[in-house]
């Protein structure tokens, strides 16, 4: 996977931002191509080694012709987690931990469901507002919107279409 400066990329541990600039540091004696990005949560700057990108995950946002297909992902809520708590938990570590919009959206309209047919559990209501968050550090690059105003966006087709 190739990135330019200007990309909008998800890196699954931090959430979405843009590629500021591509820089040549040497680290130990070996000199290495990193990619700056910003996030759009926390203000923070990361370098990521180029060749490691692929490694930790890192990946092109969705663009913003997928933004309703996302949209359409959470309100089907259609994804399927074991009944059980350990692992389910530990499938919906593994979903924030890919950081797919398709699969944050799946996740989110299942324990917004779950939240609303029987409350969610203070571990899992951490899982929620987890997802929801690196779901709207993607929307925000994507739709070029403040951190606030996508997760806005979210919460508001959360609760006009999650029932």
């Amino acid at each position: 996977m190739t990135f330019q400066v200007g990309d909008n990329v998800v890196y699954p541990s931090q959430g979405a931002g843009v590629v500021q600039e591509l820089t040549t540091r040497e680290v130990l004696g070996e000199t290495q191509q990193y990619l700056k990005i910003v996030f759009v949560r926390g203000d923070m700057e990361v370098l990521v080694p180029l060749r490691k990108g692929q490694e930790v995950g890192l990946r092109h946002t969705v663009g913003t012709d997928e933004i309703s297909q996302v949209f359409d992902a959470l309100a089907k809520a259609d994804l399927s987690l074991p009944t059980q708590w350990p692992p389910r938990y530990r499938a919906e570590q593994d979903i924030l931990a890919g950081g797919s919009a398709y699969d944050l959206a799946r996740l989110i309209g299942v324990l917004a469901k779950r939240d609303l047919e029987k409350g969610l559990a203070a571990t899992e209501r951490e899982v929620l507002e987890h997802a929801k968050s690196m779901l709207s550090s993607e929307l925000a690059v994507v739709q070029q919107v403040s951190l606030e105003e996508a997760a806005g966006r979210l919460e508001t087709f959360i609760s006009e279409r999650i029932t």
